[in-house]
């Protein structure tokens, strides 16, 4: 790396690639084999070096604010249009402008020592009027892909898929558009958030894409009774009523995930509601039962032991009517003797 000094900037050039191309920076430490624009431990670009000096992560963000991209070109917002749905910006205030300064005589709390500031609300600037009042619109439509993550619909590409329209359709002729903005949030922050999005398919699980999630979070709960994963949502007309438990699903435990049905823990049966007549009159459930009396005993017993203490012949406890084993102590583990 060379440096030259001007009167407005530091000129940064790589030595190891030819004609000593100048890095977009004006730090001096930086490092030309490492990613000029975050200098990542682990970022070291690939010999020869890209034109751009940047690593995969960088390429993808926004030059401007560094926002997470698909191509790697400015943002929406930085391009002065709704990051919800592509519409232009209205003139905002600039942020300066909205800054208030309140001095130490003139504060109400009696804390008269240092300035009190007040910043703007900035966080809704980057969508459109519509887009920030979606949640309460009188479009139920709207309101429910209002309430979908930032996160995912980015993974769509920036657009929501048509089958997510399409469910969100069909389920408004159940459910209101609150209760369909309740189930988003719910599986979202229980299950996907801090999953992948997308799969790829291979000879043991299928794949799946950022909208078959999308529609996972909108489809209806496979359950007969046809309640809220578990539970029936008190009626809108007595909002003093608790949600009732599902008693067709036992209050969700025989509902599964798409992910939960396809990694199945190990050893693990599957719900009860995917189990054939002849899989459910032969289940087990996932415990030790006794083998003596040739088999005919199955009490239930806990490992390492494989039979119950009245089939080892356990002796009896002095103090009380159990049984003890006797290579651990002479009573048993309640009684008060030694």
């Amino acid at each position: 790396m060379s440096l030259r000094y001007t009167a407005d900037r530091t000129i940064v050039r790589c030595d190891q690639c030819p004609g000593q191309p100048i890095l977009p920076t004006h730090r001096e430490e930086t490092d030309p084999r490492r990613c000029v624009r975050c200098q990542g431990e682990h970022r070291w670009l690939p010999q020869p070096h890209p034109d751009d000096h940047l690593c995969q992560v960088c390429r993808r963000e926004c030059p401007t604010c560094q926002a997470l991209t698909s191509n790697g070109d400015r943002c929406r917002a930085c391009q002065g249009r709704c990051r919800t749905c592509s519409n232009p910006l209205p003139n905002r205030p600039d942020f300066a402008s909205g800054i208030t300064h309140v001095e130490p005589e003139r504060r109400k709390d009696r804390r008269r020592k240092w300035n009190l500031t007040y910043f703007p609300r900035s966080w809704g600037w980057d969508q459109c009027d519509a887009c920030q009042e979606a949640a309460t619109a009188a479009d139920p439509l709207r309101a429910v892909l209002a309430a979908l993550p930032d996160k995912l619909v980015r993974a769509c590409g920036g657009a929501v898929p048509p089958a997510v329209v399409e469910t969100i359709y069909e389920e408004l002729r159940w459910r209101s558009a609150v209760q369909l903005s309740a189930r988003i949030e719910r599986r979202w922050w229980r299950s996907w958030a801090g999953r992948p999005l997308t799969r790829s398919a291979d000879g043991q699980q299928d794949g799946y894409r950022p909208d078959d999630v999308a529609v996972w979070l909108l489809a209806p709960a496979d359950c007969a009774g046809r309640c809220e994963d578990g539970w029936h949502p008190a009626p809108p007309d007595r909002p003093d009523r608790d949600d009732t438990p599902c008693a067709v699903c036992n209050s969700g435990r025989v509902l599964t995930t798409p992910a939960a049905q396809e990694h199945p823990e190990d050893g693990e049966a599957g719900p009860a509601a995917d189990r054939t007549v002849t899989e459910a009159v032969a289940y087990r459930p996932p415990m030790g039962e006794c083998t003596g009396r040739s088999g005919s005993c199955g009490l239930p017993v806990l490992p390492p032991h494989t039979q119950c203490p009245a089939c080892l012949d356990w002796p009896w406890c002095t103090s009380c009517r159990r049984r003890h084993n006797p290579a651990q102590a002479n009573t048993c583990s309640t009684s008060s003797r030694p």
